[in-house]
């Protein structure tokens, strides 16, 4: 096996194991919708790729990893999100081999709904044939990855133990969860180079994958992934319209798209003042009422909570009245609030925090 292969197969083991779960926050199902606008004869992801380029390097600079173009100090814009996705597309690479088709048959299949176990299948390969053949495969890149130094004899005895119940959840497309997709999408623009955008939580999602373009059809590409339900896109031009469209992601698969929303970047906005007076008054066990001074032209308002002053604060609602009642709260617990005014322009800074604490 040439070295590199099973560094190749080392990258895949560990892609099917990190996070603790398949493909790491990437779905085999979605493998066909990242490969929007492939030539013919060009594999999943290489769109345009220069000669001796490899998937994904289009025109780096020397130094730069594939997919980091022109990356700042610290950002983390598509590169993890890269490096999965090609732990994917070695998968369905493998398994293409492994049943003599191309690699684009097997993500037709996969897209029309089968899973690889079906597609194998189908082709007069027994599951059990498919697994070993993977596992065997994955096994001796991990010997091999101990070897080279690339990972220890504790990170292998790791990988091994979870390889075949991680192999079997994938082929056989039992490892999905659905997730739902976010909801309650707002885009405001902040400054002329910022757009801050926030969702609802989606229930079992670990991440969210954030997605732009520069028209409402046009393509869209992942600016980032996070693990909060807020996001503020930066160093964006001014005067210009971005839209966006967010995915919910764990370890199982991926979301379908939220609804697509936009907002214009711009140095003439009308700053709204802050929210004024806000109270929190505990009326249960489990409900929390709250109000607040209206804003002059404000036309909704966001409402934050978090079991901390200091801690992270999550937008539980946006509405257009001055007052708000959280329920389905925990019995004997204090809970912490703050609100910003919103309108097309943008938001007003946040409230001073409040706390009230739920009866037993």
């Amino acid at each position: 096996m040439s070295k590199l292969r099973k560094k190749t197969l080392v990258s895949l083991a560990v892609g099917c194991l990190l996070a603790g779960g398949i493909l790491s926050n990437v779905p085999v199902a979605n493998a066909a919708s990242m490969q929007a606008n492939q030539k013919p004869g060009q594999r999943v992801g290489q769109q345009d790729q220069k000669p001796g380029q490899r998937v994904g390097q289009q025109d780096q600079k020397p130094g730069q990893r594939v997919g980091q173009q022109d990356q700042k100090p610290g950002q983390r814009v598509g590169q993890q999100v890269h490096r999965q996705s090609v732990f994917q597309f070695h998968i369905i690479s493998q398994v293409a081999s492994i049943l003599g088709v191309d690699e684009q048959t097997v993500i037709d299949e996969l897209q029309a709904g089968n899973t690889l176990v079906e597609i194998a299948e189908s082709r007069g390969v027994s599951e059990s044939t498919l697994l070993s053949d993977l596992e065997a495969l994955l096994g001796d890149a991990i010997d091999d990855a101990v070897t080279a130094g690339t990972i220890t004899e504790a990170q292998a005895t790791e990988m091994k133990s979870k390889l075949t119940e991680r192999l079997t959840q994938l082929v056989e497309g039992t490892s999905n969860i659905s997730l739902s997709a976010p909801t309650d999408f707002n885009a405001i623009a902040e400054s002329s180079s910022e757009i801050y955008l926030d969702w609802n939580s989606v229930s079992d999602a670990t991440s969210y994958y954030i997605y732009r373009a520069t028209s409402s059809f046009g393509t869209y590409t992942i600016v980032d992934t996070v693990t909060t339900t807020s996001y503020t896109d930066d160093d964006l031009s001014d005067d210009t319209t971005y839209y966006y469209k967010v995915k919910a992601v764990n370890s199982s698969g991926a979301s379908d798209y939220s609804s697509i929303v936009h907002a214009t970047t711009s140095d003439e906005f009308d700053e709204l003042s802050i929210p004024d007076d806000l109270t929190a008054i505990a009326e249960s066990s489990s409900e929390i009422y709250l109000d607040w001074d209206s804003v002059s032209d404000a036309t909704s308002y966001y409402i934050y909570r978090a079991t901390s002053s200091f801690g992270t604060y999550t937008k539980v609602d946006t509405v257009t009245t001055t007052s708000y009642t959280d329920d389905d709260l925990s019995d004997d617990t204090t809970y912490y609030y703050k609100v910003k005014a919103v309108n097309s322009s943008g938001t007003s800074a946040y409230s001073s925090v409040v706390h009230a604490t739920t009866e037993d």
